[in-house]
């Protein structure tokens, strides 16, 4: 069976108050987090879609990429990433989506490798993981799969004021992918790890030298 092509949708469009400057440009092993999140699962991506309000930052990033690469703003101003996503699926030349928060420096291709092929027959592929002391399950939506036939869902839920990223996820049919089936391909589920403060920078920066 022919391979699905993918979009890679990186939410890019957060405001990096707790970093105190712009951490997506911050530099990871000589080049920006953003740029390092994005050629990590490159090869999955057939186009890659940044949902963000400031295009001419990426225009540098965009021509060094080497598939089709570009900038779309949100259309629904203030709903955080709900709103990226919604302008990313807009925008997707793909029925399927890979999205990303971009400040994920370990996400890993092997995992995504594997929820891409969970996919048909599903709306959307999410990770759930649990809570570091509490266990209690969460959903991942900013590392996980979502076909563009989820828009409705989207836009109903947006209407509706509603902006939690994961709030849609009822209404359409989810591939779940669980703690153990994570483990399998990233056992310290370091995948779900961002980068919201210096400390965090630091921390990820000691993690990645140690492994």
């Amino acid at each position: 069976m022919e391979k699905e092509p993918v979009s890679l949708l990186i939410l890019a469009g957060g405001r990096s108050q707790r970093m105190g400057q712009d951490k997506l440009w911050m530099e990871w092993e000589d080049r920006p987090l953003v740029e390092r999140v994005t050629c990590r699962v490159l090869p999955l991506a057939a186009e890659v879609v940044f949902s963000a309000n400031s295009p001419e930052l990426f225009r540098t990033l965009i021509e060094r990429l080497p598939v089709p690469a570009r900038v779309v703003a949100d259309r629904y101003p203030g709903a955080g990433p709900l709103g990226g996503l919604h302008a990313g699926l807009e925008a997707a030349r793909h029925e399927l989506v890979l999205t990303l928060a971009a400040d994920l420096p370990f996400v890993n291709l092997a995992l995504v490798s594997h929820m891409v092929a969970l996919a048909d027959g599903y709306d959307a592929v999410v990770p759930q993981t649990p809570h570091p002391i509490t266990g209690t399950l969460h959903w991942e939506p900013l590392h996980a799969f979502y076909r563009r036939n989820c828009l409705p869902a989207i836009v109903a839920r947006l209407a509706a004021g509603e902006r939690q990223t994961f709030c849609f996820l009822g209404d359409v049919h989810v591939r779940i992918v669980s703690p153990a089936e994570i483990r399998r391909y990233d056992p310290e589920l370091t995948s779900f790890l961002n980068v919201n403060t210096p400390e965090e920078w630091q921390r990820s920066q000691r993690l990645a030298q140690s492994t």
